[in-house]
Parts: structure tokens; C-alpha cells; sequence
């Protein structure tokens, strides 16, 4: 088994945390004194770090030692801390530390968490950060500094930034490659999300998300964009409920505008859906993480290999074949279908349910859910969700109809509908 280090100035944790990891057949240094660890940590035979974060010398000072040293550069951290607020997770996270639990743990999540990170193990390397720390404790990635926690998920954290040279303030979306298990495929990934990220920067459009900057090293990257002030349509979704067909008409012209500009540059999202529409509270629609979805795939724990979110992927990448712009109008035909409704089109209680649903293409009537929808957009939601991708309409042709069916209506999108902050 594992020789580990752990350290808490809290004696009582300390000898639980100890208790814990020797009952899984764990050596286990215990030390209350965090100056220590830097010291123990340069033992040849150790082979993982858990620390507090608010202890006299703090976790992040800690980490910041252990990650400067080349002895010790490589050995996995995970941070366990009664200091929960998000601001935390994703400093913690972004500076270098493999995995943070928050306090009080389950024993058994313990234990797992500590053997993933020995797992990776295996594979450890010295770390090139993206992100540093400077001497005023401002969190920078490049120029940019980082102001605030915007949301966190899976792929790494956002932040509201800085941009010191130009004094506007941005988005700064950090990607972790820590699942990577070799230099070569980590920097094919920071290869192909260069590549993603210049095609982007290359065009602009009122409903695409503006990409100013890109940069990473072997683990992570990140990159700036464009700040939206406002929220998604899943969190307006989510805080509202379904949208009536008069707001969605404008709003779903934006979208398809946008696809269909991306798609003359030959530029395919992979993963439109409710959450990658950003809506801001000065009437923006934007659509946003355009080519981001092969890197969820390659990191995504069970290595399932589609690009995506289930229910939001058309069969035909389910069964294998290429993501292509039909794809992407599928995305956008389900979200449409999920703004009106409030019910996904295909949706089931398991991940196995939910694509079987995709793959039959059984979709109920929008008019069954709403008597009132107009036919006109009936009858171009419905085409975008066939299993036949010859069968679906362009980005293009949508946009033109929609566009059509909202002057015709005289509708407008308006940023009102937003809740208050």
C-alpha cells in the first residue's frame, strides 16, 4: 500500500483522517505542523499529499513549496478542507492540487479519492502551470487576472478576468488534462484546442462568442473570450420554466444564425444545447464553447468516445459516425423542443434510456404539449430532430425561415424575461 502525509492543525481530524487511511492499509505520516510537510514531503518513498487549507502556513503556500521543488513537483495533492465555498475549490483545483474534499468526509469517499490519486501516480510528471500566483495573491492565467468565480464544472473553472493591456474585463475558461495519462496525448489535446480556438477567432458574429486569447501548458489551458453579462438558457430555463412560442421565435433565430455562419467557416460546435446559449442582460444571444465538446469526451471518466451531451447527440454520432452540421442542428431542434415544452424530447430516468429514446427517434408532438404552438415553428422544430440527417434543414435555411416567421409576428428578443440578479 501508500505511504501518505497527512496534514491538519485540527488534532482531532488528524488522528480521524489517520485512522481512516490505516484501516485501508496506508502508512501514514501525521503532521500538525505545516511547515513540516515540505520536508517530509522530500522523503524518496512518499506517494501522495493530503492538507487543510486554513492552517497557519496555508494548503495554497504548501502546495505552491511542494510544486516549486522538482522533488516534489509530482506528487498528487488533494486538498481536504472545511473551506467549501467555491472560490476555494477552483483556486485550489486551478493552482495544482489533483482533487479537494470538503469537510466533514465520509471515510469510504476518502478512501477512493485517495486511490484515484494513487492511480495517477503512475503517471506523474512535473507540472507547467498556466495558472500563478503573483506576490499581491491575485490568481493571473498569462496577462489576465482573475477577478472572480463565474461556475465550475467538470472541464475546470470561470472566471470573470482582467485584461490589464486592453482594461477590459473578459471570461477566462480554464481545461484541466490531469486525466491524460502521457505528455504525447496531452499535447495533442493543447494542440487541437489551439486550433479550435484560433478557427473561432478568425470570424466574428453578434450570436457567436468572441475568442481574444488562448494559452496552456502539458495539463491545463485556458482561454479568453468575450463576458457575457447575464446567464444561460438552461439557468433561465431552470428559473422561469418553458419559454411561450412568441419569446422563442427571435431567441432561436439568433441560435441558428449563429450555427449557420459557423458552419460556412466549416466550423462545427459538437455540443449545442440549453447551457452553451448565453443570454445577456443587454439583449445578447450568444452561443458559446464552440469545438469544446471533444475535450469533455477525452476527459470523461468512463472514456465513452462521442462528443457531447446525451439527449442533445444525434444518432448518428451515437452509432459511430462523424459529428457533422446536421449534428449540430439536431442539438439545436432538441433544445428548441425543451424551451417550448419543459420536457426533454428524448428523455429518459438512466444515460442507456435516454440514447436508446435518441436512437428510436420516437418524439412526441409539440402540439400534444402545446395546442396553441404555431404551425409554422411545429414544422421546423420537428424536421430538425429526425434520425435521417439528409432529412434535416440547414442552420442556414432556419435561420432565414425563423428570422421570416419573427418579423411576420413583429417579435423581438428582449433581455426582460431574465430574472433580476
Amino acid at each position: 500500500m501508500a505511504k501518505l502525509i497527512v496534514s491538519d492543525d485540527d488534532p482531532q481530524l488528524l488522528d480521524l483522517v489517520t485512522l481512516v487511511l490505516e484501516d485501508a492499509g496506508h502508512t501514514v505520516i501525521a503532521t500538525g505542523d505545516s511547515d513540516s510537510v515540505h520536508s517530509l514531503a522530500s522523503q524518496p518513498d512518499i506517494d501522495a499529499i493530503i492538507l487543510d487549507v486554513n492552517m497557519p502556513k496555508s494548503g495554497f503556500e504548501v502546495m505552491g513549496e511542494l510544486r516549486a521543488d522538482p522533488a516534489t513537483s509530482a506528487l498528487p495533492i488533494l486538498f481536504l478542507s472545511g473551506l467549501g465555498g467555491q472560490e476555494y475549490r477552483a483556486r485550489g483545483l486551478v493552482e495544482g492540487a489533483d482533487d479537494y474534499m470538503v469537510k466533514p468526509f465520509e471515510p469510504a469517499e476518502l478512501v477512493l479519492r485517495v486511490e484515484r490519486l494513487l492511480a495517477w501516480r503512475t503517471h506523474a510528471e512535473p507540472r507547467a502551470q498556466t495558472a500563478t500566483t503573483g506576490e499581491d495573491g491575485k490568481l493571473r492565467f498569462g496577462r489576465y487576472e482573475a477577478l472572480d468565480v463565474l461556475g465550475q464544472g467538470s472541464m475546470g473553472t470561470v472566471y470573470r478576468g482582467l485584461d490589464p493591456r486592453l482594461e477590459r474585463q473578459v471570461a477566462l475558461k480554464t481545461i484541466r488534462f490531469d486525466a491524460l495519462s502521457t505528455e504525447d496525448q496531452r499535447q495533442e489535446m493543447l494542440e487541437r484546442l489551439r486550433n479550435e480556438a484560433i478557427t473561432i477567432a478568425r470570424f466574428s458574429h453578434p450570436n457567436i462568442i468572441m475568442v481574444y486569447d488562448m494559452g496552456g501548458a502539458e495539463r491545463s489551458a485556458f482561454i479568453a473570450m468575450e463576458l457575457v453579462e447575464g446567464l444561460s438558457l438552461r439557468d433561465l430555463l431552470r428559473s422561469r420554466g418553458p419559454l411561450e412560442a412568441d419569446q422563442l421565435i427571435p431567441l432561436a433565430a439568433a441560435m441558428a444564425s449563429g450555427l449557420a455562419r459557423a458552419h460556412e467557416r466549416e466550423v462545427i460546435h459538437r455540443d449545442v444545447k440549453p447551457g452553451n446559449v448565453l443570454l445577456g442582460r443587454e439583449g445578447a444571444i450568444k452561443m458559446s464553447d464552440f469545438g469544446l465538446a471533444f475535450v469533455v469526451s477525452t476527459l470523461s471518466d468512463d472514456r465513452i468516445e462521442v462528443s457531447g451531451t446525451p439527449g442533445y447527440v444525434p444518432p448518428e454520432v451515437l452509432n459511430s459516425m462523424p459529428y457533422s452540421a446536421p449534428g449540430d442542428v439536431f442539438g439545436l431542434g432538441a433544445t428548441l423542443y425543451e424551451s417550448l415544452t419543459g420536457v426533454h424530447p428524448f428523455t429518459g430516468t438512466t444515460l442507456r434510456e435516454t440514447i436508446a429514446n435518441t436512437l428510436s427517434g420516437n418524439v412526441r408532438p409539440l402540439g400534444e404539449y402545446l395546442p396553441e404552438v404555431p404551425r409554422e415553428l411545429e414544422g421546423l422544430v420537428v424536421p430538425m430532430l429526425s434520425n435521417d440527417p439528409a432529412q434535416r434543414p440547414t442552420a442556414s435555411w432556419l435561420a432565414e425561415q425563423l428570422e421570416q416567421l419573427a418579423t411576420e409576428r413583429q417579435l423581438q428578443w428582449s433581455a426582460d424575461i431574465l430574472p433580476e440578479r
